[in-house]
């Protein structure tokens, strides 16, 4: 499945995030992550359809590969081929059913809130929001700001506080392990900008932040 998704990305050119121009992100690299970051969010969890959360992860971003104009579509699209793959594949009616409805669903942030939204659609989704946060935010707004053509320490020092700082903002996880990864993250992100902040001998409020 891995292989098909990067080779399907790799010939309709979707590999590549054009909205933010970063040559360093490719998505496949993401859903590899986000299938990580599903693992081991399922790991302690009872009474849920692992195989269908893990599939789902594989296949929840391969509608950028058709979606060039307009990424809003990205998730419905993905559906469309993630069906047609696994009927392909000889799965189970009902399997494939549950799959495409998480691929389909998984940018609805906002279902996190419902009560009665699926467990597995709230894994898939804390496993989307993992990837590419805390150190790895961190690392992205200096691979980014490394590539302007001004570049200070004082400039990244603002755009990560500007950008990765956003994650102090609340916790956007439901289960609990999800809130405790979430929260991790927020304390190295606090961390990071508190030290780079007097590293730099910079005025900071109250959250360490300029």
């Amino acid at each position: 499945m891995f292989q098909f998704i990067k080779e399907y990305l790799e010939s309709n050119d979707g590999q590549a995030t054009k909205s933010v121009k970063v040559q360093f992100r490719k998505r496949s690299e993401h859903t590899n992550r986000v299938f990580i970051w599903a693992k081991r969010l399922i790991e302690d969890e009872l009474n849920i359809d692992k195989e269908a959360v893990l599939v789902s992860a594989i296949f929840h971003d391969v509608g950028y590969a058709e979606s060039s104009d307009d990424y809003s579509k990205h998730a419905e699209k993905g559906a469309l081929i993630c069906e047609k793959y696994l009927i392909e594949q000889g799965f189970e009616a009902k399997f494939i059913e549950k799959v495409v409805y998480l691929v389909k669903n998984h940018s609805k942030k906002e279902l996190m809130l419902e009560k009665d939204t699926s467990k597995e659609l709230i894994l898939l989704m804390e496993a989307d929001l993992l990837d590419e946060s805390g150190a790895l935010s961190i690392v992205w707004d200096c691979m980014r700001e490394g590539a302007q053509e001004k570049q200070t320490f004082e400039k990244t020092y603002k755009h990560i506080s500007d950008y990765s700082g956003r994650q102090l903002n609340g916790n956007p996880m439901v289960t609990e392990k999800g809130k405790a990864f979430w929260a991790n993250k927020q304390r190295l992100v606090q961390d990071f900008i508190n030290q780079l902040g007097f590293d730099l001998a910079l005025e900071v409020d109250e959250r360490g932040i300029l």
